[in-house]
């Protein structure tokens, strides 16, 4: 009975075939598509729009919308330019909105004398990225350095260096490395020789020219940079004895510091030194005339732009390191001017510290006139 049964059939249903993960992701794909289309700059103007009126730009559709919020947190906008602060929003980076505003960057962060001076593609992007923001940055500073004519001119072969001993130096403006670069091309101004003094812990450099590299022009350069930036333990260099005790015998009647300049292990000097002063040569043959006779004009320029370039032993700029803030560059300054009614204000620290200080000087004050006015019985009790 069993058996004559009939199972009973289940109806026919058509199958549903389950979507497939390229199904699956084509949506999104397309999406990216979309957005590779347009013009990044026009998608920034986009996102400027709904940072300046709080509302959608009217020729958006649903996906990009969407977009526009998701990112829109990362963005800020200041007197009416747009700023990338990322998640962290401790650093701002002007966002370029145009072909031209991306030209100028570029420029100014590889070409200009001082902003720029042809550092190369790891110098130029981190210049650009430390104060711009579009999307194919990257890709688009290796394209320009590739291009750049002069770059590929002065590129010079690279060799495998010995191993040396490393200097370690605690702090900055500690130790600092004396090189004398020359003899040069004689400029309009007898400029032939050139000095500098690198920071051994920041890798910050001071460069000046010179007419000659006697002792006694080579001191007062010396002198004049310790007064302005302060002293150091110690300054080492490669040159000869004699040289060095002449040095030492025109600070020590200056600043009256002994054995400020001592000689260190020729390669250990030039393993500090040498590399920065071929930088700064290669650099300058990028600016100077045919003549080469006004190097001396263009060196402070050029050594400004190797204080802004991140060094891979600190992964920092020299000027960071020894000023505990970044350099501002020309485009974002004037992308948000400081007005004229700017106030300087000190902090709320400085101000309680003030009023104490100005209160104990009155109480000291009143203390003492007391007493005088009792025949100065008391005057030892004051302390001043």
């Amino acid at each position: 009975m069993l058996q004559s049964q009939k199972k009973k059939k289940k109806p026919n249903r058509k199958r549903i075939p389950s979507c497939t993960c390229a199904e699956r992701i084509r949506p999104l794909a397309q999406i990216w598509q979309r957005l590779l289309a347009m013009d990044n700059f026009t998608f920034y103007r986009y996102l400027q729009y709904y940072a300046l009126h709080g509302v959608m730009h009217p020729d958006l559709d649903r996906r990009l919308r969407s977009k526009v919020r998701r990112v829109s947190p990362n963005f800020i906008l200041k007197d009416h330019r747009l700023f990338y602060t990322g998640p962290s929003r401790q650093f701002m980076r002007l966002v370029v909105l145009s072909e031209d505003e991306r030209r100028s960057a570029l420029m100014e962060s590889h070409v200009d004398p001082g902003t720029g001076t042809h550092m190369g593609t790891r110098s130029t992007r981190d210049r650009v990225v430390s104060g711009y923001y579009w999307s194919s940055l990257i890709r688009d500073v290796e394209e320009w350095v590739k291009s750049c004519h002069q770059c590929q001119l002065k590129n010079a072969v690279k060799t495998v260096r010995p191993v040396l001993p490393v200097i370690k130096v605690k702090e900055a403006w500690e130790v600092l490395g004396l090189y004398l670069i020359g003899p040069l091309p004689e400029t309009v101004r007898q400029n032939k020789f050139a000095l500098t003094l690198t920071d051994l812990h920041t890798k910050y450099v001071i460069a000046e020219p010179l007419q000659t590299k006697s002792a006694p022009e080579v001191s007062t350069t010396i002198i004049n940079k310790l007064y302005t930036f302060g002293l150091v333990r110690k300054i080492i260099t490669d040159q000869t004895q004699e040289f060095v005790d002449q040095l030492n015998e025109s600070i020590v009647s200056t600043l009256n510091i002994k054995n400020a300049v001592s000689i260190a292990h020729p390669n250990q000097t030039k393993r500090q030194d040498e590399r920065t002063c071929k930088n700064i040569k290669r650099t300058l043959r990028s600016y100077v005339k045919d003549g080469h006779s006004d190097w001396d004009l263009y060196l402070p320029a050029v050594v400004y732009g190797h204080n802004i370039t991140k060094q891979r032993s600190t992964r920092h700029t020299p000027y960071f390191l020894l000023f505990n803030r970044n350099p501002r560059q020309p485009e974002v300054m004037n992308a948000c001017p400081m007005g004229d009614d700017f106030v300087v204000a000190g902090s709320e620290d400085d101000e309680e510290k003030g009023e104490k200080a100005h209160a104990l000087q009155q109480s000291i004050s009143e203390d003492h006139d007391y007493c005088l006015s009792t025949g100065g019985e008391n005057l030892s009790l004051v302390i001043f």
